[in-house]
């Protein structure tokens, strides 16, 4: 499977299971002949205001909007093809150290305590359950110092998944949990 076709695959899904209950789903790793412009583009968390690529800290796979109010529900990053914790970290801290997040490079992304941050990782034998509980506790231990716009970012998930199918139901139930979280 190519560099990002999982991610894509995953976002079509959450996009069909969702946009009907009034999301807007937008995601990176798609395909221009196959999804739609308005939904297709990156997602990047930057530090300060200025659009130089030397302020870019993370670039996200997938965002999940409340229509209504524009509001980000939803950021998700799926790691396809590692489970380092310093990934996951780096995934994490990138989003929560920033100023602003935008799509398509010009708009604004309005994260805050109803925003649901959410880092899966492949783990295929599931072998790093403790890992991922101790790397989540100390997530929540830390980011509650860091003071940065970004940090009022609401809640933190990191997650593990086996395959494909795991992953689609994770992230099914995660986001069905942020959006009621938002609404």
């Amino acid at each position: 499977m190519a560099r990002g076709a999982l991610t894509a695959q995953m976002a079509r899904m959450l996009s069909e299971a969702f946009e009907n209950r009034g999301a807007e789903v937008l995601f990176d790793h798609g395909q221009k002949e196959v999804d739609p412009a308005n939904q297709l583009g990156k997602i990047v968390t930057w530090l300060g205001h200025q659009k130089r690529s030397d302020a870019m800290l993370a670039e996200l796979d997938i965002a999940i909007l409340i229509r209504e109010s524009g509001k980000v529900c939803a950021l998700i990053e799926v790691e396809e093809t590692t489970n380092k914790p310093k990934v996951l970290l780096g995934d994490v801290f990138a989003t929560l150290l920033g100023d602003r997040v935008t799509f398509q490079g010009d708009r604004n992304l309005p994260v805050g305590p109803w925003t649901t941050l959410i880092v899966m990782v492949r783990d295929r034998d599931q072998a790093h359950q403790s890992r991922m509980a101790f790397l989540q506790q100390e997530v929540d231990h830390i980011r509650s110092a860091i003071s940065r716009p970004n940090a009022t970012i609401g809640r933190v998930v990191l997650a593990s998944f086996g395959d494909p199918t795991d992953l689609k139901n994770k992230l099914k139930q995660q986001v069905e949990w942020a959006i009621q979280r938002a609404a």
